[in-house]
């Protein structure tokens, strides 16, 4: 039976093994974290759209993002139902106002969305709550937004904009980097919020199509229908470019996949660091192997596998400290950040290969010398 001479060099020097593990530990949360709130992102930019029911969207030429959208005429949503596959066009309006804090009077943007209250197409939101924004200056509350907003309850007055209201109801959305809270009311209400809009200007048209309709085909023979000052894409192009803005074209995206890329770098830089050391420290062993005929390879499968063994156990603490600190955040933030199963598979493996990386950087200095030189 051969020595696992990985594991007894690990053991023999616990406080240089535990300086190696608490760094791969600490590039393990870093990681995580980075790759969280990426995530986090590509949620957060469609969590809006996966609440509303629709299979093909209609938008104004000048839309780029959720809160820049432009507007178009509704007139356009009445020329879609010509298209046989068209079940129902519903107009949606979407735009940051000013909300009042009622407990210390802030002032602070909301995402109010606008719907046609006789339609149900929010997920979230019940038909009957829907008949309840009917009346003048009436709202539905997301009971995640952020604290910041004050108390979420039926019956809570406040202002939005100009006008004074009344939350009637609650659901469930949550908020995420665009928007930290967010009101639905009727079409009529969201034009009184924004002096200036009609009820004529939509920012959304939802589309739905009929039972067995194709998706594709419904989208091209609107294109066709349309004028050019509108756009028509299906959900899944829709929501994929919504992530793309947010992930790539704005710096968010970036920040959180360079702290991904830092991170890694931190934790070849550690483990690198002790598996030299423990290597000078151990010359004249490895040199004792080479001198008794111990090819090349098995040095390096040795060194290798500490290196193995430190990004195996070192990521294990740092993925319970993760947990942890994607609990604190869906708390305190309400962004949604879940670890799942494939998030901690990738990252773990990561945690090897950084930890095999270092290693390999470190094995030059054994093969490049001459058994008899290392004893001098």
């Amino acid at each position: 039976m051969r020595t696992p001479l990985a594991w007894l060099n690990l053991l023999h020097d616990k406080g240089r093994t535990a300086t190696a593990m608490a760094g791969t530990t600490f590039a393990v949360v870093l990681v995580l974290m980075q790759l969280g709130f990426f995530t986090s992102v590509l949620k957060t930019a469609r969590i809006v759209y996966d609440d509303l029911d629709f299979d093909v969207v209609i938008t104004s030429i000048k839309y780029r993002q959720m809160l820049k959208t432009g507007y178009f005429d509704r007139l356009r949503l009445n020329e879609a139902r010509q298209v046989p596959e068209v079940a129902d066009a519903m107009p949606v309006m979407v735009a940051m106002q000013l909300y009042r804090n009622p407990e210390n009077g802030n002032k602070r943007s909301i995402l109010v969305i606008g719907v046609d209250p006789s339609r149900s197409y929010v997920k979230v939101v019940a038909p009957e709550q829907l008949r309840l924004v009917m009346q003048a200056d009436r709202v539905l509350m997301d009971i995640l937004s952020r604290p910041e907003y004050g108390d979420r309850y039926v019956g809570l007055k406040s202002q939005i904009g100009p006008r004074s209201v009344e939350v009637v109801g609650l659901f469930e959305m949550g908020c995420g980097f665009g928007s930290d809270g967010t009101v639905v009311t009727s079409d009529t209400n969201f034009a009184r919020f924004f002096p200036g809009r009609t009820t004529q200007q939509a920012s959304l048209g939802l589309i739905k199509l009929k039972p067995g309709a194709d998706a594709e085909v419904a989208a091209a023979r609107l294109r066709e229908l349309l004028p050019d000052d509108v756009v028509v894409k299906t959900r899944k192009q829709f929501i994929f470019d919504e992530e793309y803005y947010w992930t790539i074209k704005t710096s968010v995206g970036v920040i959180f996949g360079l702290g991904v890329i830092v991170s890694i770098l931190v934790g070849v830089a550690i483990v690198y660091q002790v598996l030299s050391a423990d290597i000078a420290k151990r010359m004249p062993e490895y040199a004792t192997l080479k001198a008794m005929g111990y090819p090349p390879g098995y040095l390096s499968s040795v060194i290798l596998t500490q290196a193995a063994i430190i990004g195996a156990v070192g990521f294990v603490p740092g993925w319970l400290l993760a947990n942890v600190l994607y609990a604190v955040t869906r708390a305190q933030a309400h962004i949604p950040m879940n670890m799942g199963i494939l998030l901690p598979t990738v990252v773990f493996i990561i945690s090897v290969t950084m930890c095999c990386a270092a290693g390999l950087a470190s094995l030059r200095k054994v093969h490049t010398a001459a058994p008899a030189d290392l004893f001098v």
